[in-house]
């Protein structure tokens, strides 16, 4: 897609497409504030990165390179069509677990063939870090295959019309995932950190239909780890996911998170 924005700079050269969106200077302001959590934003802007690595950055922190650039072939032609690379916003206070973080990937062409070399194409986006890992191994190769099977797992969860299909569904990903090959993205430190600090309440999709991740640890006693704030406790053992065939799938449990004045 961007290599679309990035020749529609070459043939305008001074004259902007309409399409573009007025100069803002994000890199002196908080993304969070100014951009939407839901949707991705495109928009033109005066690049300011600085040889560091950062950029001018705001009171509530800065935007960093994470990915330097890279150079933007036409898949068909083979001829230059500019460079991108990404960077992460970095806030004072380092978010942990699975919560999302905003990242930019600015896209800029040749000096030769941009009067306008001041200005480069970015698109921000709130990502979670798998989907950032995704982006950064897009980034450092040049293959276009996507991550196989067992490296992908959707960020939020789903809704079938039979509840049973979304333990089949889950049980599935598994399957794909080659038994004990897990992705590469699993954590355990699901069981031991306050669930706040894994989904954004201000996220809809991820307060209505939670947040997929891979981990592995629970306890026989039905207690987990925990954290400081709390721990989770089993609230329903082990109930069977059968397939169209009626055969055994795996199963499916329950737990709820106790905070700490609550946990009996």
């Amino acid at each position: 897609m961007m290599s679309i924005y990035l020749q529609s700079i070459n043939d305008n050269g001074e004259s902007w497409p309409e399409e573009f969106m007025e100069d803002r200077d994000v890199f002196t302001k908080n993304p969070s504030e100014v951009f939407e959590a839901e949707n991705p934003f495109v928009v033109f802007v005066y690049p300011r990165t600085e040889a560091c690595g950062r950029t001018d950055g705001c009171g509530s922190g800065g935007w960093r390179i994470i990915g330097h650039d890279k150079l933007i072939k036409d898949e068909d032609t083979g001829k230059i069509l500019g460079f991108k690379k990404i960077l992460k916003f970095c806030g004072e206070t380092k978010a942990r677990g699975y919560k999302r973080t905003w990242v930019m990937q600015q896209y800029r062409v040749p000096s030769k063939w941009n009067p306008k070399q001041d200005h480069v194409v970015c698109k921000i986006q709130l990502l979670f870090q798998t989907e950032i890992s995704f982006l950064l191994a897009k980034h450092f190769t040049y293959s276009a295959d996507p991550l196989p099977a067992t490296q992908s797992l959707t960020a939020y969860g789903i809704r079938l019309a039979n509840q049973q299909d979304d333990g089949a569904y889950y049980l599935q990903v598994i399957f794909d995932s080659g038994g004990n090959e897990w992705p590469c993205y699993v954590t355990n430190d699901v069981y031991c950190v306050h669930p706040s600090t894994l989904v954004d309440h201000e996220d809809k999709r991820s307060t209505a239909s939670g947040l997929c991740i891979f981990a592995n640890r629970t306890e026989a006693c039905g207690y987990t780890d925990g954290c400081e704030s709390g721990r989770w406790r089993i609230v329903e053992e082990d109930n069977a996911i059968f397939s169209m065939s009626h055969e055994v799938m795996g199963y499916k449990r329950v737990f709820k998170f106790y905070n700490r004045f609550t946990v009996s």
